[in-house]
Order: C-alpha cells, then sequence, then structure tokens
C-alpha cells in the first residue's frame, strides 16, 4: 500500500517562497531529492515568481515624478472640493505613467532592443556560435583558469556542465557584455558543429524562478530559468526537444554543483 506523502503541498509553496519554517526545511530538501514530481512542482513555483517579478518589478521600482507628487498634494488653504480635481488628475496621470511603462518593453522589442536576458542570450549566441576564428577567450583547454576569471568578472562561481554523455564537448567561454550585469558563456560544440551556449548571470536576492521556459529568438532556441541568484540560459539553433534534454542535464549538474558547495 503506498503511503501518503508526509510532505503537503503548503509546505512545498512555503519552501518555494522561502517562507518555511527552518525547522521543516530538511525534511522538505530530502523529500525533493527523491521526489522528481514535487521537485518539479517547486521549481514551477519559482519560475513563476520570477515571471512577476521580471515583469512588474522594473516600473514598480521606478520614483513617481515630482511633478505627479505635487499635484497629489492639496494646498494649504481652501476648501477641500478645490483640490479634488487635481488629485484626480493626479490619479489619472500615475495610471497612465503606469500603462506607459508596461507598454515600453512592446516598443522596445518592435525597435529589436533586447529587453530580456532570453533574448540578450541569443543575440549573444548568434554573434559567437558562428565565429570560426575566436568563439571563445579561453579555450577548454584552460578550463579551471576560465572558471576562474569568469567567476570574478561575474561575482558567481559557475561551473562548466560536462554535456559529453549529451554529445557536446567544451569548446570555452567568455565574457558578454549584458544590458544590465556581465555575462559568462560557455560554448559547446557536437561532432555535427552544432553549438550551444550556457549564459548566466547575477541577480538579486529574492528573483527566483526555476521551471524551464522556452522561447524563440532569430531562430535560437532558448531554455531559460533562474535559481537562487543565477540566471541561466541554454541556446541553440537545435530542435526543441534535443535542447531541452541537455538543458535538463544543465539544471541536474548545476544543482548538484550548488547542493555540494552548500554549507552544512
Amino acid at each position: 500500500m503506498t503511503q501518503p506523502s508526509p510532505i503537503r503541498e503548503e509546505d512545498l509553496v512555503a519552501y518555494a517562497d522561502r517562507q518555511l519554517a527552518p525547522e521543516r526545511v530538511p525534511a522538505v530538501e530530502a523529500w525533493l531529492a527523491r521526489d522528481a514530481e514535487a521537485a518539479a512542482r517547486v521549481a514551477a513555483i519559482r519560475a513563476q515568481n520570477a515571471q512577476l517579478a521580471e515583469a512588474l518589478d522594473p516600473w514598480l521600482s521606478e520614483p513617481i515624478p515630482a511633478r505627479l507628487l505635487d499635484a497629489a498634494t492639496p494646498p494649504e488653504r481652501g476648501r477641500a472640493y478645490r483640490w479634488r480635481p487635481a488629485l484626480a488628475l493626479a490619479a489619472s496621470l500615475v495610471l497612465g505613467v503606469a500603462v506607459g511603462w508596461l507598454g515600453r518593453d512592446a516598443l522596445l522589442e518592435l525597435r529589436g532592443v533586447p529587453t530580456s536576458f532570453a533574448r540578450e542570450a541569443a543575440y549573444a549566441h548568434l554573434i559567437y556560435a558562428s565565429d570560426q576564428g575566436r568563439p571563445v577567450e579561453i579555450g577548454a583547454q584552460d578550463e579551471q583558469r576560465m572558471v576562474r576569471w569568469l567567476t570574478r568578472r561575474t561575482g558567481v562561481q559557475v561551473g562548466a556542465p560536462d554535456l559529453n554523455s549529451v554529445g557536446f564537448a567544451l569548446v570555452g567561454g567568455r565574457l558578454v557584455a549584458g544590458n544590465e550585469k556581465p555575462t559568462g558563456l560557455f560554448m559547446y560544440e557536437n561532432a555535427d558543429k552544432q553549438r550551444l551556449t550556457l549564459q548566466w548571470r547575477k541577480v538579486e536576492p529574492g528573483a527566483t524562478e526555476s521551471q524551464f521556459r522556452y522561447a524563440v529568438e532569430n531562430g535560437i532556441g532558448i531554455f531559460y530559468w533562474i535559481d537562487e541568484y543565477c540566471a541561466y540560459a541554454l541556446s541553440g539553433n537545435v530542435d526543441r526537444a534535443q535542447l531541452l534534454n541537455v538543458a535538463r542535464v544543465v539544471y541536474g549538474q548545476l544543482a548538484a554543483a550548488e547542493y555540494r558547495s552548500a554549507p552544512r
């Protein structure tokens, strides 16, 4: 007879949101290590959280223009009805500003400006994966030095996953200038000379995600996710199923490395 799970849905949600009581964390983490479905559920919750944060945080953090605050401030004298129209106008203006910021990314996208990590990753892949002369700055033969250098430049340590089991060998790595933060890049190549790039950059605490999300930019497929303090994007001109298979291997190796390095 199948035993009921000692871990409830509310435990998984609280763990994904980092709101779980500390004494419950070891039990939940032990369960996640054994239950792939529960681990996927936590990843999905974090993915949704990160998607909302990515969409809303930039414009929510923008300061309200001083002129709108002034318009909403009642004068020292006069009856209340005299400044109510000003408050109504200010409220309309604030709403208009918010809507304008929400539409900003759509306008930028029409102009071909990268507005997301996935899009930036696709552009970088197009540039460097097609470069036959110098696709990377440091080759795979000097992997340890490459990892140390990229760790210093990006502010986060990410070892190069071993993708030989899925037919891709490490070519090397380089630093990419992102819109927000420096981005590290590992490049891989298979026997058919197809190339994949794994890119990552540091994100602010709390911007957590991690269900794989898929996008296509200029013919390049990208699986991307955020885990803890790091955003990742795996890009390549290969079919979605193959890219997903590689992404799962990458995710598993990165998660295992993070688990081994976590303080006990």
